[in-house]
């Protein structure tokens, strides 16, 4: 088998104004990876950094936001015939900035309860459903500042 991917996540999630608690995704451009499919942004970890660097990096790459990353969700495995990935998610918060379309086709900030209508890459499916599970109306507060 060969080596592992390890994937940085970030899930960004800011109390929008009377909308309440949303999730910001984006959409992989043409040309990337699973094109086309939505995503938490993130992306590989380099040799020199850790995975809350990766992610705050990922974060001002493809969107032009600095964030703060914090608490860590439970990592997991996918394999894809390109190789396995290993996904390591972090919540984050906004410190600065609005989002732009840098290296990504185009952003949303998504109600949590949503999220299971966008396409997102199969190593993202027990990512997605322990979001939404979190973010429930009720107990959304503990992880939307």
């Amino acid at each position: 088998m060969s080596e592992v991917i390890h994937v940085g996540i970030g899930v960004l999630v800011a109390w929008r104004g009377t909308g309440g608690c949303r999730v910001l995704i984006a959409r992989r451009p043409g040309g990337a990876v699973l094109e086309g499919y939505w995503e938490l942004p993130g992306g590989k970890v380099d040799p020199d950094e850790s995975v809350p660097q990766c992610v705050a990096r990922e974060f001002r790459e493809e969107l032009g936001i600095q964030i703060a990353v914090g608490e860590p969700l439970e990592a997991c495995d996918h394999t894809y015939p390109h190789g396995m990935v290993r996904l390591h998610p972090y919540y984050c918060r906004l410190l600065a900035g609005e989002p732009r379309n840098l290296q990504v086709a185009e952003f949303r900030w998504v109600p949590p309860g949503e999220l299971m209508a966008y396409r997102f890459p199969p190593a993202n499916g027990v990512l997605i459903r322990t979001v939404v599970e979190d973010l429930t109306p009720g107990d959304e507060k503990a992880h939307c500042p």
